[in-house]
């Protein structure tokens, strides 16, 4: 595969994610952990759900970094330059969503989940084949499980950490924000939908001049 074809979908797989994170943002029955968190803090402040994220990552990033990671300048700015592209697109999806129709009764919002769930899936599937650059909260789970020693406490940790975030920011404002049973069942399937997505879309590490 050429090396602007691996780009190209690597591309592809930030803004299908995005596009996933905006459907069930829209069905509010739960989202993925940092976007949860992101949508509690967009509740609370002047942000988007999209900006939001943007802070959020920038946060995970120097908590990597404050763990002992280290990275080159140009990791850390195209890393940024990601959650960018991440948070705009999520954005302007949100508003495309409020334009032409937002479910609201729980059928319609379930169906937005199931569309939602497995565009995610399939951005983190060619997204984690092809790693060019990874977003800030990989490579906090990535120096977490370093630090611990453990794959299961860091990726544990790492994902309670948003949960830890939407949860107070849900207590502030007396209601749950961006956490429910979609943020479980995403979690319960996310890895199984990932892997069942790269059997079926494998990517090929060789590439071509």
């Amino acid at each position: 595969m050429s090396q602007q074809k691996r780009i190209t979908i690597y591309l592809f797989s930030i803004i299908i994610n995005a596009l996933g994170n905006s459907f069930m943002v829209t069905a509010a029955i739960g989202s993925a952990p940092w976007t949860s968190a992101s949508e509690a803090l967009a509740r609370i402040s002047p942000l988007t759900v999209g900006l939001a994220i943007v802070c959020l990552h920038i946060f995970a990033l120097g908590s990597a970094l404050a763990l002992g990671s280290r990275f080159s300048w140009w990791t850390i700015i195209l890393s940024f330059s990601l959650v960018v592209l991440f948070g705009a697109a999520i954005d302007f999806f949100l508003a495309i969503h409020q334009l032409l129709y937002v479910p609201s009764n729980l059928v319609t919002r379930s169906v937005y989940m199931i569309i939602g769930m497995p565009m995610i899936s399939l951005g983190l599937a060619l997204y984690l084949q092809i790693g060019f650059v990874l977003m800030p909260p990989d490579y906090l789970m990535k120096s977490l499980i370093s630090r611990f020693k453990s794959t299961t406490i860091g990726a544990t940790i790492s994902l309670a950490i948003p949960f830890l975030i939407a949860s107070v920011l849900s207590i502030v404002e007396h209601e749950l924000i961006g956490i429910g049973v979609g943020t479980f069942v995403f979690l319960l399937l996310n890895g199984p939908l990932i892997e069942f997505f790269q059997r079926i879309f494998p990517i090929s590490n060789r590439v071509k001049s």
